[in-house]
């Protein structure tokens, strides 16, 4: 088994550690790390925001456990290993018309620190969490035991391990429930919320949307307190599509990004910038907003529904 010594921190990047980190490839390293008695986590591909997976005295990345084992067309059931990313599902499955039912807010997180956070989606309120999803799920407990628990089957287990960090054992595979989807992109409508009472209830008039979220400006004082974008979305249905996209309803193009290849030596985030940064974000997509609920009085608005990427 690869170890070494290594710096250490979550996606917020603190705190920061040196710590073993250990990279097991087979359930037999695994079981007799366990084993062995010492001080252990499991870590995915280090994007909680916080402190989790973080141990001096030994990291299990799990990052070499990364197969696809079986997927069932019919139902839609896939099975694979605790360190395949999200990232990796997206590219796979998305082109042949399945998708997760609950996403977070980032592709680069394992499906064993999906399951160890239990994270929630966009569409919380529809869907639940990711665990809601899980059919079952093999687990490495404390006594080197590999155990396949699942809502029937050693549940009281199952529900710790479901959002327990970690802390119940080690996940080596899980069996997840796919949806079909109908194309590879989403409806948008874009509510501008003068502020955070229309905010509220802009989520409460779009519970039954299949995705809603808000980007809320907190810095925002007075009667602009809590103003807010809200987006509410569905899966786009063929018809739905221009007629360029409805040849290739699945294709997504190419991602483009853009990185700092170095960390500034200091933060550029201070309330005078990011107050800033607000206002003109607020107005821009005040500007660009799409279709605007006709009880609420939130300012200009186009009659468009936007076509978006689900990924």
């Amino acid at each position: 088994m690869i170890a070494a010594r290594e710096r250490l921190m979550g996606w917020g990047r603190f705190p920061a550690i040196e710590g073993l980190v250990e990279r097991p490839s087979t359930i037999e390293q695994l079981r007799a790390r366990v084993l062995s008695g010492r001080s252990l986590i499991a870590r995915g591909n280090g994007r909680a925001y916080g402190d989790a997976a973080l141990n001096e005295l030994g990291t299990v990345s799990m990052l070499r456990f990364n197969r696809l084992l079986d997927f069932d067309v019919g139902t839609g059931q896939l099975v694979c290993e605790a360190g395949v990313l999200l990232d990796e599902l997206l590219d796979v499955f998305v082109p042949r018309g399945w998708f997760p039912p609950v996403v977070p807010g980032t592709r680069f997180v394992t499906v064993g620190g999906m399951i160890a956070a239990n994270v929630h989606g966009k569409n919380h309120p529809a869907a639940g969490a990711f665990g809601n999803h899980v059919a079952w799920l093999d687990l490495i407990t404390a006594d080197g035991e590999l155990v396949r628990c699942s809502s029937t089957t050693r549940s009281e287990l199952f529900a710790m391990t479901l959002g327990g960090m970690g802390l119940t054992g080690i996940v080596v595979r899980a069996c997840l429930q796919l949806r079909r989807i109908p194309s590879a992109y989403l409806l948008r409508r874009r509510i501008v919320a003068a502020d955070l009472a229309t905010t509220l209830a802009a989520f409460q008039s779009n519970s039954t949307s299949s995705y809603a979220v808000a980007w809320i400006d907190c810095l925002a004082r007075g009667r602009s307190s809590g103003r807010a974008l809200v987006d509410v979305a569905e899966h786009a249905e063929l018809a739905d599509l221009p007629a360029n996209l409805q040849e290739q309803p699945y294709y997504v193009p190419a991602r483009r990004s853009l990185s700092l290849p170095f960390t500034p030596p200091f933060s550029p985030l201070n309330s005078l910038t990011v107050r800033g940064f607000n206002a003109c974000h607020f107005r821009l997509g005040r500007m660009s907003a799409a279709v605007a609920l006709p009880d609420f009085k939130i300012g200009r608005a186009s009659c468009r529904e936007r076509v978006c990427s689900v990924v």
